[in-house]
């Protein structure tokens, strides 16, 4: 379930959950486990991906963000 990243050897960037996908899947929310948020490419990243809100976030007025 927790991805990697291929591209960087920082260590705060170990261990993160995949939110959603944009741009074809080419792109991936992905929030680290010191809870910073990034949009990286897919390609750069190890381990299966599963999203946790494949079809967006939901606010609770019902708009979704993507």
């Amino acid at each position: 379930m927790f991805v990697q990243s291929k591209a960087t050897t920082h260590a705060l960037q170990r261990n993160g959950v995949a939110i959603q996908q944009r741009r074809g899947g080419n792109e991936t929310l992905v929030q680290w486990q010191n809870g910073d948020q990034r949009w990286v490419n897919t390609k750069d990243l190890a381990g299966e991906i599963k999203l946790i809100a494949p079809n967006g976030i939901q606010a609770e007025s019902g708009h979704g963000y993507v």
